[in-house]
């Protein structure tokens, strides 16, 4: 059946004095014409596109589909495969030239938001490391849950030994060699935490595991494309107070993830946004009090009895839930939802 072109909307971007403030993004998976349809029918405009390709051409149909649908491809998550170049092997220059030519292409699309990480990697999966998935939750919703003393940390991989110093050289040959290209396409870089931010794991060093080796990071680069995404689950992991470390960081936020966890570092589970223990109100004050407007994603969702197959953390009636309960702390806080001018 063909598909007509969706209108697409006259956005409901949060508006207060004149100033448009955080821009709800989702992530549909899978990426099909009905679940991207379903996000514009609830009021979501922007799509997060978890690209996985090398190839441009990929995102430029991403972007197609998605304004068929009625939304707008505004944030790429992860990119093309980093495992060569997170561990300093033979091959990073090849990768870091298919993140060059991702990034352009980026630019070219009008796509300014690119949520990578600098998590170690085995295979070419960045090394999210969770030791259940069925964790009972809410009514007997199924989520994710990391223990420290289940989680063999001690066990040796075929990527060997790293340390610290290692790590924040493979970083810096990184960067060097992408941020002048980002800032050259006005492409934010967002840096998301390692989950959990616990170092070493598996005897590899985690780099990206507090505040303080964030301000390594922008120490070491201090552009303004080079920022972080505030993944609120990952920063409560650390246990960071949530409101003082969005202060802390205000101007180097380009990306924002929804979510919370109970627990502390060593012993957590996912939650529902309403469920946990951070309170979300006061943080979106916080968000709205740093002028933040950029984008933020509902993320690691527990999963439904309604759903049939699992989704880690990416059920879809899960994410219908979780943004409807952000669309419903953003009004109060920001008034109600304004009409943006068209582009």
């Amino acid at each position: 059946m063909t598909m007509e072109k969706l209108r697409l909307p006259r956005h409901h971007e949060y508006v207060i004095l004149g100033s448009t403030l955080m821009k709800i993004a989702a992530v549909a998976k899978p990426p099909s014409d009905t679940n991207l349809r379903t996000l514009a029918q609830i009021g979501v405009e922007h799509q997060c596109f978890y690209g996985l390709s090398s190839d441009p051409d990929e995102y430029t149909a991403a972007k197609e589909k998605a304004e068929r649908n009625g939304l707008r491809l505004s944030v790429v998550e992860h990119g093309p495969a980093m495992d060569l170049i997170v561990m300093g092997k033979e091959g990073r220059d090849a990768q870091i030239e298919d993140y060059k030519r991702l990034i352009v292409h980026m630019g070219k699309l009008g796509i300014k938001t690119l949520c990578y990480n600098f998590m170690p990697q085995i295979t070419k999966d960045a090394m999210v490391v969770r030791t259940s998935f069925k964790f009972p939750e809410r009514g007997g919703a199924l989520t994710s849950a990391f223990r420290f003393e289940g989680s063999d940390n001690d066990r040796m991989t075929a990527a060997g030994v790293t340390t610290d110093g290692q790590m924040w050289d493979n970083l810096d040959y990184f960067l060097k060699r992408i941020i002048p290209v980002a800032e050259a396409a006005e492409v934010n870089l967002a840096m998301h935490p390692d989950d959990p931010p616990l170092s070493p794991m598996w005897n590899l060093a985690r780099i990206m595991r507090s505040v303080e080796n964030y301000d390594r990071l922008f120490a070491m680069y201090p552009s303004p494309v080079n920022g972080l995404t505030f993944c609120q689950g990952c920063f409560a992991e650390m246990g960071a107070d949530l409101d003082s470390t969005i202060r802390h960081f205000a101007k180097r936020i380009h990306f924002v993830h929804f979510r919370d966890v109970v627990g502390s570092l060593h012993d957590f589970h996912e939650t529902f946004p309403d469920n946990g223990p951070n309170n979300m109100v006061a943080l979106f004050k916080t968000y709205k009090e740093i002028d933040y407007n950029g984008f933020i994603r509902v993320d690691h969702v527990p999963q439904l009895a309604c759903e049939t197959t699992a989704g880690e953390g990416y059920g879809f009636p899960g994410h219908i839930f979780a943004i409807g309960y952000l669309k419903g702390l953003l009004e109060p806080i920001y008034g109600r939802p304004g009409q943006a001018t068209q582009s």
